[in-house]
């Protein structure tokens, strides 16, 4: 009998889950729609290539720099995507020359049909010393950056792994992103006991795939990033539609229930425009005529022609420069030790304020008090 083909990438895979975990009817959307299950930039052709040339340095214990050169699907292996996977590459030879004599996983496939049928794809790098794992996920794209506490993306992986690993107690999860900025560096780092990850399996995972082939209601959020069927969505376009039939000025009458519930959806709404603005973009690049809209040269700001320095300072002197500026506090960290040393004691940051959030932001709640609570207050001192 033969045996059923499943698609390269799971509908219910790793790099989807914060999307099919929040949003169960994207499932069925995307099913219906036959389209990829994500749209995710480190699915694209230069991510590929990316985690391609990172798997051959570590495969045949190789330098980065012995890849430059070298052509991984569409692209070629240059300086740049060199700079980005060393720093995935290091990463994990650190790890094992911290802890010697470890068993590696290099693009590790995982399955478990016995926990879902649908569940499986690969691990990026793992390693497993003693009753200790090691999980890290390579991210090339620059444009989100992540974080990796709960991340149930790495979380997947990590179990994919564990299931096979019942002796193991500790987990050591780790997401390299280079090339995005996150306020805790590139490398995150998060260690956690290997039975909150099968609690979570049972507990949280489980319960979300199950529920995909139950409940097809649609949910937006800011998992709708990468979602490939945002521009076709009903519930996106209803809300776009909303926003585009609302009067601004109506705002300040809706109640403070309301407006929280408006708010909410407003990460969405950009994404369904940012999106609706690339694919524009795209036809109009590609020679389609799009009704009231049109493609234009993009501005820019003259650049001096090869060879303007010399003239310029001969002409000028030094009036031609502009005068010399102290480095960032992240500049001079990257300069060293000495720099991070400086910068811990004499960088700070300053209050910029106050701005809105979702309940979702790790940042602490301000409470700020009314007119009245302070007089209140006041009185009673």
């Amino acid at each position: 009998m033969a045996t059923e083909q499943r698609p390269a990438h799971s509908p219910l895979g790793a790099s989807g889950a914060e999307r099919w975990m929040n949003c169960a009817g994207s499932v069925a959307l995307l099913r219906e729609l036959k389209f990829d299950s994500t749209d995710d930039p480190d699915y694209r052709t230069l991510g590929t290539a990316a985690h391609e040339a990172a798997c051959k340095a570590l495969m045949e214990h190789l330098e980065p720099w012995e890849l430059v050169g070298q052509t991984f699907g569409y692209h070629v292996f240059d300086q740049n995507m060199h700079d980005a996977v060393l720093m995935y590459v290091n990463e994990c030879r650190q790890i094992k020359e911290e802890f010697p004599d470890g068993r590696e996983f290099i693009e590790h496939k995982i399955d478990a049909p016995e926990f879902h049928h649908e569940f499986y794809g690969t691990t990026d790098w793992g390693y497993l010393v003693g009753r200790r794992l090691f999980v890290r996920d390579y991210k090339h794209g620059e444009g989100i950056a992540v974080d990796v506490e709960w991340n149930p993306q790495i979380m997947y992986y990590a179990w994919g792994l564990l299931r096979n690993l019942p002796d193991v107690d500790r987990v050591s999860l780790g997401i390299v992103q280079p090339r995005a900025f996150h306020g805790d560096g590139p490398i995150r780092v998060w260690e956690l006991d290997a039975d909150q990850i099968r609690a979570w399996a049972i507990d949280t995972l489980k319960p979300a795939m199950d529920r995909t082939e139950l409940d097809h209601d649609l949910n937006a959020g800011k998992w709708c990033r990468f979602c490939p069927a945002k521009l076709v969505c009903p519930l996106m376009q209803s809300l776009f539609g909303a926003a585009m039939q609302t009067d601004p000025k109506q705002a300040g009458s809706l109640s403070d229930e309301a407006l929280g519930r408006s708010y909410q959806y407003i990460p969405a709404v950009k994404m369904f425009i940012k999106a609706m603005e690339e694919e524009t973009f795209r036809r109009l690049n590609s020679g389609h005529t799009v009704p009231f809209t049109k493609l234009v040269q993009q501005k820019a700001n003259r650049v001096w022609k090869e060879g303007a320095v010399t003239r310029l300072v001969s002409a000028l002197g030094q009036d031609a420069y502009t005068k010399p500026e102290i480095k960032s506090p992240p500049q001079i960290e990257a300069l060293g030790q000495v720099g991070k040393e400086l910068a811990k004691e004499l960088a700070y940051k300053p209050d910029a304020g106050f701005t809105v959030a979702g309940l979702d932001d790790k940042r602490h709640a301000v409470i700020v008090k009314t007119v009245q609570e302070t007089f209140a207050g006041a009185a009673s001192a």
